[in-house]
């Protein structure tokens, strides 16, 4: 079936934009995308095209479904396109455009805003092959069944006009408006079975006064009703004009009633009598030109159907007062239905029993032989609101029995509707889906067994790691769709996910023992002893020593990665080789201490000199060297360099000034007649600077001054 004007007005906005994504889709467009919130943006679709002349263009599209677009529409979506910076807008709307919208889109925004309306859009979608979708089909169906459905209204002609209008599609409206704010009740869940009408005569008459200009219109409803001025009667003056147009009138009721107050030649008298009462002139002077029968609509009744129940509703048509009248619908009735609903959803009968009304509502729960189940129905229309029913663990556990007579229940999941079972059988583990409120039940996909998935785990693992003799210690199944095998041996365990669709691995977790670490690092390291290993969360840490060295080695769990990740040489081994270097420094020397960070560090000290030295952490090289001759050897060193250059026989220290961080001695010495200054360096033993100073004389003192100062 082809689109037509009535599908398109009729289509939800979201149908709509799927439908115009799709025909943008066909039409070659690159990018399309639905907004997220149309509150927010103000449009529906963003599209991106690539157009030959122009290039990428980029388009905004918005749906407006209520009624004509307007000018101010347009200026608003105009708005849009330039705060969206798109190339250029497409405005939808499904029921066209007002005569100024479109004057303003030619002349304002020509190759800006593109209009779509109903016509356009059908004429796209069939030119693209795009099809209504099924669901909106259904709906124009069931709208043209009910336009087609016969009223139960019949049309009367009346030898008169109304005086007021009178429509029974808008009296139902009203009373269901009122009935559903007083009931839990829809408007669309009621429909008119009889209207009846009641309708009273009433004349209109054109008067004036003789020889005066005083003239008007009268009503007169009855002997005690009348308006004897209707032309200044803000409710009388428009209908008694509209009245005077028509000599008859129709209306559409099942049943109509005429009530006759008072008769033509009645209503004269009375208004010439209230006429010249209220003027103050003689009857005789009150002239009647026109006189026109007219129906007044007094009172409306109606019989509805609400779901299904009935109800009745009064409307008085000139105060607009409206009485409806509905009762709750007996417990025999939703007792019933229950017993239907239930047959039909379960194929049980219901067993027991409980009914209980609370605000507008009927609550109806109970059980079948394998059901439990809780109805809800709406109190005044019996439509039913919500239906549970489920299956019971005892049925459902029968069923699974009955299902797989030889099969033993492994996982048992149970949702709010659904419950799904994984059963192990002898040739492979069924998962079987049963439908909780139905019973329907239904095998979804079959897994291998867990003997066929071992065989082909234990392969996998014991040719990638270093595991033997592996067993399948225990198994159980995820998700419903694979299989988890714990697998162990004295070398370690390793849990495997296995695939149940193909029986192929898809993951797995492997940790050998310590005592497996332990043999596979001696098979690497054959010449070393294993003295500890330590787990960690991902590895082991392993030591191992020989004569010379002590390694430190990192074992992943799975046993597959060995790296060595520290040697070194032992402590016993490094300090020999650092004493025999000190030796070779100082003859007299001794280790004083020794210690590993990064490399082996070691102090010494000897009779001349004393220092420390570096060994690398593994070889034993001395890589560093920080060797001082000693205070003493330094004072005895100058002693005899003053005897063999000064020929000075008695020496006497006065002053040494030892500074390690600049690696020199200050010292000061008196001799015969003289002071000897000087600095030496405490790592060669070499004078860096000296200079002397008489003991006595004039200037003496002053040279000791500057002397004190500058070896201080």
């Amino acid at each position: 079936m082809p689109w037509t004007q009535d599908i398109i007005m009729m289509a939800p906005e979201d149908v709509l934009i799927e439908n115009v994504i799709e025909l943008l889709k066909r039409m070659g467009f690159r990018e399309y995308e639905k907004v997220s919130s149309k509150k927010d943006w103000g449009i529906d679709i963003v599209a991106i095209r690539d157009d030959p002349i122009a290039g990428m263009e980029k388009l905004v599209i918005a749906v407006h479904q209520k009624g004509l677009a307007s000018s101010r529409d347009v200026n608003v979506f105009a708005d849009l396109v330039d705060k969206y910076k798109a190339d250029k807008g497409i405005l939808i709307s499904t029921a066209g455009f007002t005569k100024d919208a479109k004057v303003l889109i030619s002349r304002e925004y020509r190759g800006r805003i593109i209009p779509w309306d109903g016509e356009k859009l059908i004429s796209l979608f069939h030119n693209y092959s795009l099809e209504p979708p099924e669901e909106l089909l259904k709906m124009a169906e069931s709208a043209k069944r009910k336009s087609e459905k016969k009223s139960p209204l019949n049309e009367f002609e009346l030898d008169a006009p109304l005086l007021h209008e009178f429509s029974a599609q808008e009296v139902f409206k009203k009373v269901a408006s009122f009935a559903s704010s007083k009931y839990p009740i829809k408007p669309s869940g009621m429909s008119l079975q009889a209207l009846s009408v009641t309708l009273s005569s009433a004349y209109i008459f054109s008067w004036s006064v003789e020889g005066g200009e005083e003239k008007d219109r009268a009503v007169v409803f009855s002997g005690e009703d009348i308006v004897l001025r209707a032309t200044g009667d803000r409710k009388l003056s428009v209908p008694v004009t509209k009245a005077l147009l028509n000599d008859s009138s129709t209306i559409q009721a099942t049943e109509r009633y005429i009530e006759v107050p008072i008769s033509p030649s009645e209503a004269v008298l009375i208004l010439k009598e209230r006429a010249a009462r209220e003027l103050g002139v003689a009857e005789g002077k009150i002239s009647i030109h026109e006189r026109k029968k007219v129906y007044v609509p007094k009172l409306a009744k109606l019989d509805l159907k609400v779901g299904e129940n009935t109800a009745k509703a009064t409307v008085n048509l000139e105060s607009g007062e409206v009485k409806f009248e509905i009762s709750p619908l007996p417990d025999e009735y939703f007792i019933e239905k229950t017993e239907e609903i239930v047959l039909k959803q379960t194929g049980e009968e219901v067993l027991e029993k409980e009914l209980k009304r609370d605000k507008g509502r009927v609550k109806i729960s109970g059980r079948t032989r394998s059901f439990s189940f809780e109805i809800t129905f709406n109190e005044y229309t019996g439509k039913p609101l919500s239906l549970e029913a489920l299956l019971s663990d005892e049925a459902l556990d029968e069923l699974l029995r009955k299902t797989y007579p030889r099969g033993k229940v492994m996982n048992l999941e149970k949702g709010k509707k659904v419950a799904v079972a994984d059963i192990l059988l002898d040739d492979g583990i069924a998962v079987l889906e049963v439908d909780l409120t139905t019973g329907k039940h239904s095998e979804v996909r079959r897994l291998p067994s867990p003997e066929e998935a071992f065989k082909n785990a234990k392969d996998v693992i014991e040719g990638n790691f270093p595991l033997r003799n592996l067993e399948m210690s225990s198994y159980r199944v995820l998700e419903h769709k694979y299989l988890e095998l714990t697998l162990e041996s004295p070398d370690g365990r390793a849990v495997v996910k296995v695939d149940g669709a193909t029986g192929d691995v898809l993951d797995y977790l492997v940790e050998i023992t310590p005592e497996r670490a332990k043999e596979l690092v001696a098979e690497r390291y054959p010449e070393f002893e294993i003295t500890s290993v330590e787990g960690k969360d991902a590895e082991y840490v392993l030591k191992a020593e020989n004569e010379r060295h002590v390694v430190t080695i990192r074992l992943s769990k799975d046993g597959k990665l060995v790296e060595e990740v520290d040697r070194v040489l032992r402590k016993e081994l490094a300090e020999k080789i650092a004493l025999e270097r000190a030796r070779e420094i100082d003859e007299e020397a001794s280790i004083d201490s020794i210690s590993l960070n990064d490399n082996w560090e070691v102090e010494f000290t000897g009779k001349t000199k004393i220092g420390t030295l570096v060994l690398h952490r593994t070889t034993g090289e001395v890589i560093e060297e920080n060797v001082r001759f000693t205070e003493m050897a330094i004072e005895a060193m100058y002693h005899e360099h003053l005897r063999m250059a000064f020929g000075e026989d008695e020496v006497k220290t006065e002053r040494l000034t030892h500074y390690k961080d600049r690696g020199y001695i200050n010292i000061k010495v008196s001799g015969a007649e003289r002071f000897y200054y000087a600095r030496i360096d405490t790592r060669t033993g070499k004078i860096i600077s000296e200079d002397t100073a008489p003991i006595k004389g004039i200037t003496a003192k002053l040279k000791q001054i500057q002397l004190d100062s500058k070896y201080k």
